[in-house]
């Protein structure tokens, strides 16, 4: 597989739970259908499917804040009006993107390098407007499979976790519930749980043995050891 490496930074982001209606909550990072919706944008493919792999590394802490809006909206009789909503905001974000496959990496590399997008680029919404920036690009990323305990500096799927290695100073959580795989006309298959460290630093773990290539991979890009699902 060929890789590409990008990072994206906003004062603000908001990727909604789609199992919350009258406060509505937010992931507390980019799920895997988001990244690959923002790759869809820079390159113009507005209904993206792909089979490509994606993984996230934190480069800023997870910060959340609840804000109550006025959110403007039509009844049936088609007057309009003011409702109050409670919403839930990621403070702040930055995250570096590791996008590998053999579909559609080349042409989102030279569209980085270029500076260019198709479409308007957004951390889960429109008001969250973010520029993504080239880190790198790499020829081949490789595969591991081991069953030795390794340090993975993306987000890890609780899937691939035989025994988690906790370290002195870093504060672990778990989010579950994100959207794994989109397959077109707003359909989605699958969920993934995640492992992070809330300031982003890396995650030590003995992976299970046999993970399943639907679930996802453990990768080498250059030196940073990365999660794809």
């Amino acid at each position: 597989m060929k890789g590409v490496v990008f990072e994206v930074r906003g004062d603000l982001a908001f990727f909604r739970r789609p199992d919350t209606t009258n406060t509505q909550l937010t992931y507390p990072f980019m799920p895997p259908t988001a990244i690959k919706g923002l790759v869809g944008a820079i390159l113009g493919i507005e209904d993206f499917v792909t089979k490509d792999r994606v993984g996230l590394a934190l480069l800023a802490p997870v910060r959340i804040v609840a804000q109550q809006l006025s959110m403007l909206g039509k009844d049936s009789s088609s007057s309009t009006f003011n409702r109050p909503t409670s919403i839930e905001l990621v403070v702040s974000p930055a995250y570096r993107i590791y996008y590998a496959g053999d579909h559609h990496a080349g042409q989102l590399a030279e569209q980085l390098k270029s500076e260019k997008a198709v479409y308007h680029t957004y951390l889960g919404s429109a008001f969250a407007i973010t520029k993504p920036v080239l880190v790198g690009e790499m020829d081949e990323v490789k595969r591991i499979e081991t069953e030795e305990e390794i340090e993975s500096v993306t987000v890890v799927p609780t899937r691939f976790i035989e025994s988690f290695v906790p370290e002195p100073g870093k504060n672990y959580s778990r989010a579950g519930g994100f959207m794994h795989r989109y397959l077109g006309n707003r359909t989605f298959e699958r969920s993934v749980d995640y492992l992070y460290e809330r300031s982003g630093r890396s995650i030590r773990f003995r992976p299970k043995k046999g993970i399943a290539e639907e679930d996802g991979l453990i990768c080498r890009f250059g030196e940073d050891i990365v999660c794809l699902v």
